[in-house]
């Protein structure tokens, strides 16, 4: 079984144009659409970077792996080898790449992302490497930031250095983190994405409103002309990233590796740009930070009905839709469930909602439906005026998230919130929930927030 995952970081689907966006911003990533199947309602289970991480490869949701927020926190995956008196089966708990690797198949990552403070990532690979930032642009950064600094380039380069000593077995992670802030693209490389399409939110009253901007969460726009140039350079970068990913899937076609390597391409969490007055953030359980893309391209042997899935999905649905593909039973404490079915064209009973937090600016919880969203926040950081206990949105008529309509369906409200309870006591796990630990606590970003903000812009 050959995998290859690339993990894009702050990647928004709708900048991409295998999800309709009219800008030439992932040529390389669309075609490997083509061959593939595009899940168009995929939500990071947790966001942002470490929790949405924890959750991929532990296959389990962030109520249960005990990773919810950064910082100390986030350090430690619950998991058998730091529970006292664990009599059971480790390999109930194994991660993904833990379980491809004793199923001795050659694993492999390229990712900086362990040094952020996320030593679990890197338990138990046959080999990881982390690629380093410039040495040039070191001294722009805060202490220890860096390393969300390595340029896709480098990431590939490493990454099919790999693939030239792999045998015909392997799982490959690459993660890339353009277009994660800050940007880096040329004038030239900006140019070509300069007067871009605009969203209908905000709207330039919206923009131009002192009081829409949410101090504290990123970039203060101020314009339509400034909002228009920091969407031309996200463009930008995903344009670079996608180049980069595209040497890798030339190199699979040269190699006449492609059509049985199952590839998949996705994020892990996605980005704000001033929906709700946040810029160039991710920083809460919003649209813009918790849908992400997902696209699925299966092994050629294996059945696929190419196109756009609507099914309701999370990423803890990663790791049981690898091993399934490999011929592995999952690890029965893993919670998601394979998408194999959906890819293949199956008439599958599928759930009707799904769960998602964020956990790092702001403790807050949704549950999505088919048309609805509750949104719960139980710490609302450092705004608690933009924040309402409980919100509801109507996704089918507001997908922007502009109007809580929570007081107009008391009766819907009740009954997510009920939903949301039982979906909690069904997969909390042995240690409590972590959520509510950071809503009691403070979350990790609104600590920062309250100190030391600009040492941490990035987070």
């Amino acid at each position: 079984m050959r995998v290859v995952y690339i993990d894009i970081d702050s990647l928004r689907p709708d900048h991409l144009g295998a999800y309709g966006y009219d800008r030439a911003t992932s040529p390389n990533i669309d075609r490997l659409a083509e061959d593939s199947v595009i899940f168009d309602r995929y939500y990071a289970a947790n966001s942002p970077c470490m929790p949405s991480r924890a959750a991929l490869i532990s296959g389990r949701y962030g109520v249960n792996n005990g990773v919810a927020t950064h910082g100390p926190d986030g350090r430690t995956l619950s998991s058998p080898y730091h529970w006292e008196g664990f009599d059971g089966d480790l390999r109930e708990y194994w991660t993904l790449p833990e379980l491809f690797y004793n199923e001795r198949v050659p694993t492999a990552g390229v990712s900086s992302f362990p040094r952020h403070t996320a030593p679990w990532f890197y338990h138990v690979w046959h080999q990881f490497h982390t690629p380093q930032e410039p040495e040039d642009q070191v001294a722009e950064w805060p202490v220890g930031r860096g390393f969300q600094t390595p340029r896709a380039e480098h990431v590939s380069d490493i990454g099919l250095s790999v693939l030239e000593d792999m045998d015909d077995e392997f799982f490959l992670y690459l993660q890339y983190w353009d277009p994660h802030i800050p940007y880096y693209r040329s004038e030239e490389e900006i140019d070509r994405f300069r007067d871009p399409p605009l969203p209908p939110y905000p709207t330039e009253e919206q923009i131009e409103d002192e009081n829409h901007w949410v101090e504290g969460t990123g970039t203060d726009i101020t314009s339509l002309e400034e909002y228009e140039e920091m969407l031309a350079h996200y463009d930008a970068e995903i344009h670079y990233a996608d180049e980069h990913v595209g040497r890798v899937l030339d190199y699979l076609e040269e190699e006449g590796l492609y059509d049985e390597t199952l590839i998949v391409v996705s994020a892990d969490h996605g980005e704000e740009f001033g929906e709700h007055g946040g810029y160039q953030t991710h920083w809460a359980a919003h649209e813009g930070t918790n849908r992400v893309p997902l696209i699925v391209k299966p092994p050629a042997s294996a059945a696929v009905e190419t196109g756009c899935r609507s099914e309701l999905v999370t990423n803890v649905d990663v790791a049981p839709t690898l091993a399934d593909y490999a011929g592995f039973d999952a690890p029965e404490a893993w919670q998601g469930r394979s998408l194999r079915p959906l890819i293949a064209g199956e008439a599958t009973e599928w759930r009707d909602y799904v769960v998602f937090e964020h956990g790092l600016f702001v403790a807050q919880r949704a549950i999505r439906t088919d048309r609805w969203k509750l949104l719960r926040t139980y710490h609302p950081g450092i705004w608690p005026e933009r924040f309402s206990d409980v919100a509801l949105y109507d996704l089918e008529e507001d997908p922007w998230e502009q109007e809580n309509v929570a007081d107009d369906h008391p009766e819907l409200v009740t009954k997510l919130r009920g939903k949301m309870t039982e979906w909690v006591e069904d997969h909390v796990g042995r240690e409590g929930d972590p959520l509510m630990s950071a809503a009691i606590n403070g979350p990790m970003g609104y600590k920062v927030a309250a100190n030391e903000w600009n040492s941490y812009k990035y987070l």
